[in-house]
Parts: structure tokens; sequence; C-alpha cells
């Protein structure tokens, strides 16, 4: 049995893949699917060249970069509120876009959240991101995408224990 001190991330040209295990969130907070221990220490290390980061929805994370979040109420103190679908930034600000969404009805209710679309929040992350930015979403499936714009550059499961839901962090890059 090989026996590792990080869980496996490996990186072939420009495809990354692997399965990260992280444990659950801990702290005060009792928002409901938030990050996992250590995941947006690694999800930032995939990307040591992006220096303007908007995180979105943020839930409690109050940094790197721009928060955005919808809600303000369980804890989230967003730089920014607004919708993930309209953003009030001009196109082309952003290097790196990293969202975790609601991922059912059930999760945007527990939010006070109307239900989060995918395709309409990629639409405006393809407008806030630079050419060659990154998409990172955490959610359990990757997404249909439109190939001329984007290109998967990346998948990572990530598992956070016993009865928990696996996530893929699905990596996308602007064409």
């Amino acid at each position: 049995m090989i026996v590792a001190s990080q869980p496996y991330t490996h990186q072939a040209g420009h495809w990354t893949y692997g399965v990260w295990h992280c444990m659950p969130p801990r702290g005060t907070s009792r928002l409901h699917g938030r990050y996992p221990q250590t995941y947006l220490k690694r999800v930032l290390a995939l990307f040591p060249d992006c220096h303007t980061i908007l995180q979105c929805p943020s839930g409690v994370v109050t940094s790197p970069g721009v928060t955005v979040d919808l809600s303000t109420g369980q804890g989230q103190c967003p730089c920014v509120q607004a919708d993930a679908t309209a953003l009030p930034f001009r196109d082309k600000t952003f290097d790196l876009y990293i969202a975790d969404p609601p991922y059912t009805s059930q999760d945007a209710e527990k939010y006070g959240t109307p239900v989060f679309s995918v395709h309409r929040a990629m639409q405006e992350a393809y407008r806030v991101l630079r050419r060659g930015g990154y998409y990172a979403l955490l959610h359990f499936s990757y997404p249909a995408y439109g190939k001329s714009r984007w290109e998967l550059v990346g998948l990572i499961g990530v598992l956070m224990g016993f009865q928990s839901r696996i996530r893929v962090l699905s990596i996308f890059q602007k064409q």
C-alpha cells in the first residue's frame, strides 16, 4: 500500500486531475455547505500566477480577492452583494473566478436564495474573466459548457469524509 501525506493531484501539460480528501469545515459559522478545510488553499496553489481573484458566491469567505454573494445573513459578509448572473464589474477584470454555489433547490432554500443557474453564472464568468483566465467551479457534477468559449483543463474529486456528498472541482480556461 502506498501512503501519501498529501492527496494526489496530477498535472500533465495543461490538464490537472486527482482526488482531494479535505476535512469538514470547522469554526463557529453554521453556514450550510462551506468550503472544506484546506480547499481554498489548494485551489489557490493551482493558480500561482492569478492575482485578480473573484469568489462568487463567497459564503463566509472574506479573502483573497473580491468576494461576492447574494446573501448577507448567516455570517456572510461579501465585499459586494450581487447576483452571480449580473455582476457589477467591467469586462475582463479577473484572472481567476472561484465558485461554490448552492447545488440544489433544497440547498438554495437553506441559503434563502433563488436556485443557482450554473449556465447563466458561467456566461457572466466568461464576461468578467480575462482571456486565459480560469473558472474553478465546485459542484456535484461538472457542467455542460461551450467548447468555443471554454477549455476544460481539470477535474478534481473533493471528498470530505463519511456520508458526505462527493464534489468535483471543474476547472475551465477562457478561450
